[in-house]
């Protein structure tokens, strides 16, 4: 319910987290959080479970510097690793802010992050924090079209519907937050976010910063999804019923 009321509010406009004034408080370097298998999206919830002791040095310097920024970023498998064994990491990445936090008697956290931005690590710092920091530049979705897209939106919303029906994941809370007037861009976001693609395939979304491009991708990875899961066909009637002969 938490995650369902945080979404509402940001898209109904009584909460403005994900507003570009919230990020007056950027200042870089960024708290890196890298974690595989895991692409994060502006617009996005992510609930996460903080118990490694630099994740939790990082999360007690995002609360106590009061900016709350923490960005999760790809680990990178096919790079060698650092001269200091730590794992390459993808060059863009997703600023997210802390938007509630539960502090547990032993030190652990439970978080929920709100992705706001896209971002580009332009270089990594060298510290004596236990995580590491990387300086970043924000990235603006590119708008190439009409606001709406277009066709686009109404295609998505379709397609998106269908697809859930179809693979037996659906949950009409989140089909019908992504039925609400969002703008094509967090569309985009959520759902490339909410799909079950492939690290690689979300890492390329996360990378596309050009709207239409991003639309027309998941169109397609769309249709394929619905091509690989025809509808489902009435099961014939048994017993047959009796032939009027």
């Amino acid at each position: 319910m938490a995650l369902e009321r945080l979404h509402h509010a940001l898209f109904c406009g009584t909460c403005t987290m994900a507003d570009d004034g919230d990020l007056r408080s950027f200042r870089n370097p960024c708290r890196l959080f890298p974690l595989p298998g895991l692409v994060f999206f502006p617009h996005a919830i992510l609930p996460l479970h903080i118990f490694e002791p630099r994740y939790r040095q990082m999360t007690e310097d995002a609360l106590a510097e009061g900016d709350r920024l923490i960005t999760m970023v790809l680990p990178r498998a096919d790079v060698p690793e650092t001269l200091e064994g730590a794992p390459a990491l993808e060059e863009i990445a997703c600023l997210g802010r802390v938007f509630q936090h539960q502090r547990l008697p032993d030190g652990r956290f439970n978080l929920l992050l709100l992705g706001l931005k896209r971002v580009r690590l332009t270089r990594e710092i060298p510290t004596e924090k236990l995580y590491r920091l990387a300086e970043a530049e924000t990235l603006e979705d590119v708008e190439l079209g009409p606001p709406e897209g277009d066709h686009r939106r109404n295609d998505l919303h379709n397609l998106f519907r269908e697809v859930v029906t179809r693979t037996g994941v659906n949950d009409p809370k989140l089909v019908a937050l992504l039925e609400t007037s969002l703008p094509l861009g967090p569309l985009t976001d959520l759902i490339a976010y909410t799909l079950g693609l492939t690290v690689e395939i979300k890492q390329r979304l996360l990378a596309e910063t050009r709207v239409l491009h991003r639309a027309d991708a998941l169109l397609e990875i769309l249709g394929r999804i619905l091509a690989q899961h025809p509808r489902a066909t009435q099961a014939p009637i048994f017993p047959p019923p009796f032939s009027s002969n």
